[in-house]
């Protein structure tokens, strides 16, 4: 019998920070990175955050919770997650983090795709850290997960 096939999830993360408190890049070196370290670059939106449109995949719905496949999903199969990825002007990363998607349920996504709308992330990181080093600290960082508002 063969595979049901994948499904389309949309999601849209809203990022309101600041950034690293040490990085030499710029607009085009910050965004929601995929497997290749390609970075998909932000939408400034009016409030002044960045707004990072992108498509996964997910399983069918069956044993257990959403499994997201594609290039933006990171991890393994039972703790996928989203890099937020800053890069110096050298090509460097000067800070990652990492934004699980663990949060997301199979309700907020047949909501989302009911209402063609994609699933909206909230990360808000105003108070960026580094080491006495002056190392960024990068990390998990929740974003909170919400289906769309009728």
């Amino acid at each position: 019998m063969p595979k049901p096939p994948l499904e389309r999830v949309r999601l849209r993360l809203i990022y309101r920070g600041k950034g690293p408190v040490f990085w030499s890049g710029g607009p085009a070196q910050f965004g929601v990175q995929d497997k290749d370290e390609t970075l998909l670059l932000g939408e400034a939106a009016p409030d002044g955050a960045l707004v990072f449109d992108l498509e996964l995949e997910v399983k069918p719905e069956g044993a257990g919770g959403p499994v997201f496949v594609g290039r933006f999903a990171h991890g393994p199969a039972s703790d996928r997650f989203l890099y937020l990825s800053w890069r110096n002007a050298t090509g460097e990363y000067a800070q990652r983090f990492k934004l699980p998607l663990s949060a997301i349920t199979w309700p907020d996504i047949r909501s989302a795709q009911a209402a063609d709308t994609p699933l909206v992330g909230d990360l808000v990181d105003l108070n960026p850290r580094a080491t006495t080093s002056g190392a960024n600290i990068g990390g998990t960082r929740p974003a909170i997960w919400r289906p769309p508002t009728p």
